[in-house]
């Protein structure tokens, strides 16, 4: 008899990261082959809903009751009727870090809830997220929560390391779910490749100022120009709606120096990825999946970041042996243009590489959630 799975998620995220979308859209499209999705949409904006790829009958708010109400209902039901299984994915993707008061009492209270939907049998899953650095009491409240988890899924080896050292045992690995995620096409081979790309939040340093950061920046940046202007069409475009000012901020100043920069108004969406990215040779950032879906189109992914504080960027690149591509922050004007020079010399073997572990990702991915879910 097969069995009939319901699978529940609340779908809450930051909304307008087009990074985020990403990893939600593909960790919904994973579970539909698996069973039927109910996503509380409650307070998802429309936009968020239509990114998704949501179906009107995967909607909780086109059931009877709220969210939780068909959840804990379903939940019950399952218990007297043979072969109807319940399973829930906890938490949006992303990651834990720090040791807030406000986190701590979350994640107690959520170890209530997901308790409650233990003892009716219902399968906790959690994934796509990433860990560190976290505070002894988080820490702790971490593992109490985990302890009515099933399935806990990190998405590098420092998280799971991590995960292991905090008394969570049962932590196992499973890739980003970016490398899971199928881009829109276009036809790359009527691409012109000539466009290095700049794409950065207003942050590197967890500690400095935004003046601070912005001056090493522009400094870092202005060298680059210098000797890539005459070779490549420089554009600055960005994925987070937060991180517009900072990207606009970025193109007026090299502008204002008379540099030869464009600037991509639209925010990058999943949608329009693919007219955005399609004549990328290189893009030159410091969001994880600003990197990784430019990567979808045959974009050299350079991150130039704070590798060591990082620590979510850097656990996935090494762990897909992309280390070369992380680029430190402190690194003279120099070392950098000489680092980023070698890697556009070896651009093509880099691309077979990510399209190589993109596929050994892949087929990773959809044995390990066969097992987690056939079971």
């Amino acid at each position: 008899m097969t069995k009939k799975l319901t699978i529940y998620f609340q779908g809450n995220t930051q909304f307008e990261n087009t990074g985020d979308v990403l990893i939600n859209k593909s960790l919904l499209e994973i579970f539909r082959s698996y069973g039927n999705i109910v996503v509380n949409d409650q307070k998802l904006p429309d936009y968020y809903k239509a990114a998704l790829k949501l179906k009107k009958e995967e909607f909780s708010t086109n059931g009877k009751g709220g969210f939780y109400q068909q959840l804990f209902g379903n939940a019950f039901n399952s218990i007297f009727r043979k072969g109807h299984k319940v399973m829930m994915v906890a938490g949006p993707p992303g990651h834990i870090f720090g040791n807030s008061k406000k986190k701590i009492k979350k994640n107690l209270e959520y170890s209530v809830f997901l308790f409650l939907l233990k003892i009716m049998g219902v399968k906790i899953i959690r994934l796509g997220f990433s860990m560190g650095p976290v505070g002894q009491q988080q820490a702790l409240s971490e593992r109490i929560r985990s302890w009515f988890t099933d399935h806990y899924l990190v998405r590098d080896s420092i998280s799971l390391q991590l995960a292991h050292r905090i008394g969570i045992n049962k932590a196992q690995y499973f890739p980003d779910l970016a490398w899971m995620y199928s881009a829109n096409g276009v036809d790359l081979s009527l691409a012109n490749k000539n466009e290095i790309i700049f794409s950065f939040r207003d942050s590197i340093y967890k500690d400095d100022s935004g003046d601070t950061y912005q001056d090493k920046l522009i400094n870092s940046l202005i060298y680059l120009m210098d000797h890539l202007k005459d070779r490549f069409r420089i554009k600055i475009t960005y994925q987070v709606l937060q991180d517009y000012a900072f990207c606009k901020a970025l193109f007026d100043n090299l502008s204002k120096r008379g540099y030869p920069v464009s600037f991509v108004e639209e925010q990058i969406t999943l949608e329009n990825a693919g007219e955005a990215y399609k004549d990328g040779v290189a893009i030159i950032t410091n969001r994880l999946h600003g990197a990784l879906l430019a990567a979808k189109y045959d974009v050299l992914p350079i991150v130039l970041t704070d590798v060591d504080k990082h620590l979510k960027i850097k656990g996935i690149y090494v762990d897909a042996g992309l280390e070369e591509l992380l680029i430190d922050a402190s690194l003279s004007n120099e070392a950098l243009m000489e680092k980023i020079n070698l890697l556009l010399l070896k651009r093509e073997s880099i691309i077979k590489k990510l399209d190589d572990i993109e596929k050994q990702y892949h087929s990773y991915s959809t044995e390990s959630l066969k097992k987690i879910m056939m079971k």
